[in-house]
């Protein structure tokens, strides 16, 4: 075998070099979150005297999820505002049918690089300001993705073109709605057939699989993949309920990297007595830390660190929170199921418990509307019949009517 031979089955080599010049053309290692604190929280573990800036990790899946209002689609526009301030490009998957996403967006941008200009900047650079626009619609790529089957064939036969050269963020918003539109969570019994079943045992492998295809992807391409998705309500004992991600399984637990709650039901009312700070402390919002870097800070329906934060016209932004601000959490105690009785210990002299129609008055009812003519005697309508087909005296069909409380 001549020595060209051997060389085509080596592993290519890499200078040094070219390895510190290909990371530094990555950029970044995060994308930031826009809150300072946050990003402190989300920052990996380095070595001492190595300050990493914290955030949405490159290559790695987050999952932010919180209940309707609580600032989940504001997270997305002011991570991939950061990312276009960076130079990088951004996709924004609309799984959420919401137009005025890139409107957000450019008015976002327009407010933060305001914002960042001296006093009297942002009236200098007005004449310009077109430019900054049109490079940030060219960088930033916006797709509607109105059923499932669409975000599954984006990612799992990628175009050409997907993902964009030197992109850093794939914000793919309320994916739990197209999942739930899908495949149904809970479906009534009266109408669980065959399909609904089969329905009911997709959704998870479905789940399973679009989990697997996100971190490849994320991984393959070195890109923050931001998802984003809505609560569902869990029952845990007796009288204790949960907020949990409407998207949930083994697969889908171990892909998420980082995971966020949001929320803003947290501060104690009537507590600031100056209205000026009363009126701060109704825009907080909280995101707290559920896992962070594959690592759970907090067993489910609990969480890790906390930081509040503010939306405001140039974004999201840090806001002040003190310990008194805070309402005191209500802890509800476990009622514990009392035991059943054995057969031994029932007592056949007591008295019967009432029956529902003595509890919720049924039996009135069927007496008043006895009253008003409604009972119709089925003697009276059928007319002569043969003695054996007759029924029972006194028997009586009840003619439905709507009920009103």
């Amino acid at each position: 075998m001549s020595s060209q031979d051997r060389s085509s089955h080596r592993l290519p080599t890499v200078s040094a070099s070219q390895a510190l010049h290909s990371l530094d053309a990555r950029g970044a290692r995060t994308v930031p979150t826009g809150i300072a604190q946050l990003d402190r929280l989300l920052a990996p573990p380095s070595l001492p005297g190595h300050v990493v800036a914290g955030g949405y990790m490159r290559g790695k899946v987050t999952d932010v999820f919180g209940p309707p209002g609580a600032g989940k689609t504001a997270f997305g526009v002011q991570a991939a505002v950061n990312a276009l301030r960076a130079g990088r490009h951004v996709v924004w998957i609309d799984a959420a049918c919401a137009p005025l996403v890139p409107q957000r967006l450019l008015h976002a941008f327009s407010a933060s690089r305001d914002a960042s200009l001296p006093h009297g900047g942002a009236a200098a650079a007005a004449p310009h300001d077109e430019a900054p626009r049109e490079q940030v619609r060219s960088r930033f790529h916006h797709m509607a993705a109105p059923t499932l089957a669409h975000v599954l064939a984006l990612f799992m036969h990628p175009p050409a073109a997907f993902p964009p050269q030197h992109a850093s963020l794939v914000v793919i918003d309320s994916l739990s709605t197209l999942i739930d539109n899908a495949y149904p969570r809970n479906v009534e019994g009266k109408n669980r057939n065959d399909q609904t079943r089969w329905a009911a045992g997709r959704r998870s492998t479905v789940i399973n699989e679009l989990m697997s295809t996100f971190t490849k992807f994320a991984a393959l391409h070195d890109i923050a993949l931001l998802l984003t998705c809505q609560t569902t309500t869990r029952i845990r004992g007796a009288a204790r309920a949960l907020l949990v991600p409407a998207i949930s399984g083994s697969e889908w637990e171990n892909g998420v990297s980082t995971r966020l709650v949001l929320f803003r039901d947290w501060i104690r009312q009537g507590k600031a007595k100056d209205p000026a700070d009363l009126d701060r402390l109704r825009k907080a919002r909280f995101a707290g830390l559920v896992k962070v870097n594959g690592v759970a800070l907090a067993d489910e329906g609990g969480v890790g660190s906390v930081a509040s934060f503010a939306i405001e016209d140039s974004g999201i932004c840090d806001m002040s929170v003190t310990a008194d601000d805070i309402a005191a959490s209500i802890v509800v105690p476990m009622q514990t199921r009392p035991p059943k009785r054995s057969f031994a210990e029932v007592d056949e002299d007591a008295d019967e418990e009432p029956t529902s129609d003595e509890v919720y008055g049924w039996g009135i009812e069927d007496d008043e509307v006895a009253a008003e003519g409604l009972l119709i005697d089925d003697a009276s309508v059928s007319g002569p019949r043969d003695a054996a087909q007759l029924e029972p005296i006194g028997r009586s069909n009840k003619m439905t009517r709507p009920s009103t409380l």
